[in-house]
């Protein structure tokens, strides 16, 4: 990893603590800091309460607001916000990824490598 890509501070959202705990594990391994949330309601409170995200991974389905529903309220104030979909088993329609502007999608499961590449592919430097 490059010295551009050290301090981000990246927003985790998933309903699941074990998939969460695993992806702030191999963020904060990458040398990140981690904030999370447990939906997208939750997700979108952090963002404003929160001085500074420079990024964000969130799960397909969840509880009270859905990864698809957040990252529009996300995209719809912050374009710029890259944002990353994680899922598992779940087929995402073309159109929701297209109309969502999801910046990557990565299944799971996920490995360190995965993680690290799409953070690269979005912060180059």
């Amino acid at each position: 990893m490059n010295q551009g890509q050290r301090g981000l501070r990246i927003l985790v959202v998933d309903d699941s603590p074990a998939v969460s705990d695993i992806l702030s594990q191999l963020c904060k391994f990458l040398g990140h800091e981690v904030i999370c949330a447990e939906n997208g309601a939750e997700g979108l409170s952090r963002m404003q309460a929160e001085a500074r995200i420079d990024m964000v991974f969130t799960d397909y389905k969840m509880p009270v607001m859905d990864g698809l529903e957040m990252t529009r309220r996300i995209k719809s104030r912050c374009p710029d916000m890259p944002v990353v979909l994680i899922t598992g088993s779940v087929v995402i329609p073309d159109e929701d990824v297209e109309h969502t502007s999801f910046d990557a999608v990565v299944q799971k499961p996920f490995e360190l490598n995965t993680i690290a590449e799409s953070i690269s592919r979005l912060f180059p430097h």
